[in-house]
């Protein structure tokens, strides 16, 4: 039979997201025990959540875009990206490790995040949009984590959990949008000083500034806009990496100075 959700039921899952990220002990998977489950209802899900965490101080400082590969798509048989909320108890100073007492399973992704300096909403918004309202672009490590058992997910697992949302750090020499190329910009992230992957931006939805033009579109479908200083995550040039204790990740993006993080 198919179980739909109650007002009850979302408020109760993200009670209990929020308690597994505090505790570090996962719950189970959450569409699994609500098959009628929709788009709406993990979004829902997700604001109960963010406003538990701004209930204990945390600020709004962006928004994260996530499965915007066409191989993340097929992964969680999804046909769309989603997004997430970027808290400032969320930022890691460069040099900064990422300690894993604070992590479950953490993920390691190599982005590009974009800083505005002037409101985007839409709908309607355009990648000449982005690149008006854009101030500055940085290199980005964002670390994913989850907080359901071993990342057994689906879509409408991720959007609840905050888009997987857990760290992120920025490189600390930033550029123009109009000094690089987003779409044919290349980017190698290497592990303890071995290669793991490369990409262009062009796995980003053919292009990063589309993938922040999508965001804004879909945030007003909720009558939320982007605000000038936020910083928002592109989504994910390269696969997600699993990190343990002691490793070292180097982000190389062309025409930056090499970012790098350490899990300790």
């Amino acid at each position: 039979m198919t179980k739909r959700m109650t007002a009850e039921d979302k408020n109760h899952i993200a009670s209990a997201l929020y308690h597994a990220e505090k505790t570090g002990t996962p719950i189970e998977k959450i569409s699994a025990q609500f098959t009628g489950m929709t788009m709406e209802d993990a979004y829902q899900i997700q604001e109960i959540g963010t406003a538990m965490r701004l209930g204990d101080g945390a600020q709004i400082i962006g928004r994260k875009i996530g499965i915007t590969s066409k191989g993340m798509q097929k992964q969680l048989n999804a046909t769309t990206p989603d997004y997430g909320c970027l808290l400032d108890n969320m930022i890691l100073r460069e040099g900064e490790p990422c300690q894993m007492s604070e992590v479950y399973l953490p993920r390691i992704e190599g982005e590009i995040a974009f800083v505005l300096d002037r409101d985007l909403k839409g709908p309607g918004v355009t990648v000449a949009d982005v690149y008006n309202s854009t101030a500055w672009v940085f290199p980005c490590f964002e670390v994913c984590d989850t907080r359901i058992e071993n990342w057994d997910v689906t879509v409408l697992d991720t959007i609840s959990d905050n888009a997987g949302g857990s760290k992120f750090v920025l490189g600390s020499a930033p550029k123009k949008l109009s000094e690089i190329n987003p779409k044919l910009i290349g980017m190698l992230v290497e592990k303890n000083g071995i290669a793991i992957d490369s990409a262009a931006g062009a796995e980003v939805m053919g292009n990063p500034v589309e993938a922040v033009a999508w965001l804004a579109n879909k945030l007003s479908e909720f009558d939320i806009s982007l605000k000038a200083g936020d910083i928002i995550l592109s989504g994910a040039f390269l696969s997600a990496i699993p990190a343990v204790s002691g490793d070292v990740f180097t982000l190389s993006l062309d025409g930056f100075p090499s970012l790098n993080l350490r899990f300790v």
